[in-house]
């Protein structure tokens, strides 16, 4: 992509916003539709589902997206979805219904995985090699940042009434204003097809895209039941979302710091150190929040080490995949994320109703141990393969 520096900034900006926006859509739609259908006594089962639905529409939208911007340029397609979903907040507040929440959170997912995947596809497009790891670092930070803005807001607003809805549409027009700003209207220069479908992507990169699906599962677990954890243990409703937000500042501060290492280790073992840490994390959890302070500096060291784990799947993804095979490397990565949301949350909400809401972290504990050895394997390939 040949763009001056001028321009490279204000697509990276646009980028790095649009990131925000999708953050901020599951940081306050999950927890926020969470607490409201627990509130009319709807089971946790039913919300898992809830949730899938919106899930569901990134798994048909992310093979669609690469094509969408040979067509129409990212940046115009980034701006309509961002309008779109400040829109369809406005709704879901006016009807809180569970059954119309389906179709609506599956229209909401639809647009945020156009907005995703053409974000992601554009940030590793635009990182060269030796900044990589720090590009996608601030894009990851910020991401996070829309995470922990969710939680956040709920405290200021609650989740009655109509307050939130309308501040979460006034977050997403704010978040998304440097997209409007960018002049970035090309088509990405996306010439001949990638020789693999999005299974073949997965083939090629298994490493790469379970990462994505553990860390979805993880995350978007933790966003949409956390609350009902914290009641569970006796923690108030308003701790219990300043403890995910501080999960999520966590995540935006920590990042930074280590993208610049992941530019010089090897990523490989930072990823699997990342996904150990979150382990140990999780079995300590439920021991931790009872104490206010102790469990906010835990949160914010539980939120650096989980956060890392997408930005290094993201970073790999850019060093393997290039041009045409990095748009459908990259669409697959966004459908392994609705992957995890998909097995997440129903796996997670279910559990929960079976062994009790005090069960979230260790539910979550069992994802990630299945899932261990694929990053230990992959560490252990990558020192065998170095020279010397």
């Amino acid at each position: 992509m040949n763009l001056d520096y001028a321009h490279r900034r204000r697509s990276l900006a646009g980028v790095i916003a649009a990131m925000a926006v999708v953050n901020l859509v599951y940081g306050i739609t999950f927890p926020l539709m969470a607490l409201v259908l627990d509130g009319q006594g709807v089971s946790k089962t039913l919300i898992g589902l809830s949730t899938m639905s919106q899930a569901a529409a990134i798994l048909l939208m992310a093979p669609i997206a690469p094509r969408l911007m040979r067509r129409f340029a990212p940046a115009r397609l980034m701006q309509t979805a961002s309008v779109t979903l400040a829109l369809l907040f406005i709704v879901a507040g006016l009807i809180p219904n569970v059954w119309f929440w389906f179709p609506l959170r599956f229209i909401i997912g639809a647009f945020n995985a156009m907005l995703w995947v053409s974000s992601e596809t554009l940030i590793n497009d635009l990182a060269g090699e030796r900044w990589r790891g720090r590009i996608i670092g601030i894009y990851s930070s910020v991401g996070s940042a829309g995470y922990a803005l969710g939680p956040l807001l709920l405290i200021a607003t609650g989740s009655k009434g109509m307050l939130p809805f309308y501040s979460t549409s006034a977050l997403i027009l704010c978040a998304a204003l440097p997209l409007f700003a960018a002049r970035d209207h090309h088509l990405m220069p996306l010439t001949g097809e990638a020789p693999a479908g999005v299974w073949g992507m997965v083939l090629l990169a298994p490493a790469i895209m379970l990462t994505n699906l553990v860390c979805a599962a993880s995350i978007e677990s933790q966003v949409t039941f956390f609350p009902l954890f914290g009641l569970s243990l006796g923690i108030s409703e308003n701790f219990a979302l300043w403890l995910l937000t501080m999960i999520g500042i966590g995540s935006t501060v920590l990042i930074l710091p280590l993208s610049w290492l992941a530019d010089h280790v090897n990523r490989l073992g930072l990823l699997l150190s990342c996904v150990v840490l979150t382990m140990l994390g999780l079995l300590a959890m439920p021991h931790v929040l009872a104490y206010p302070v102790p469990a906010q500096l835990f949160a914010l060291a539980f939120g650096g080490a989980e956060g890392m784990i997408y930005a290094l799947g993201l970073m790999l993804l850019g060093e393997r995949f290039k041009g045409p095979m990095l748009a459908a490397a990259s669409t697959t990565f966004t459908a392994s994320w609705a992957a995890g949301i998909l097995l997440g949350p129903f796996v997670v909400g279910a559990g929960m109703d079976w062994f009790g809401a005090n069960s979230m972290a260790l539910l979550v504990f069992g994802l990630f141990a299945v899932y261990l050895p694929v990053p230990l394997i992959a560490w252990m390939r990558s020192k065998r393969q170095q020279p010397g």
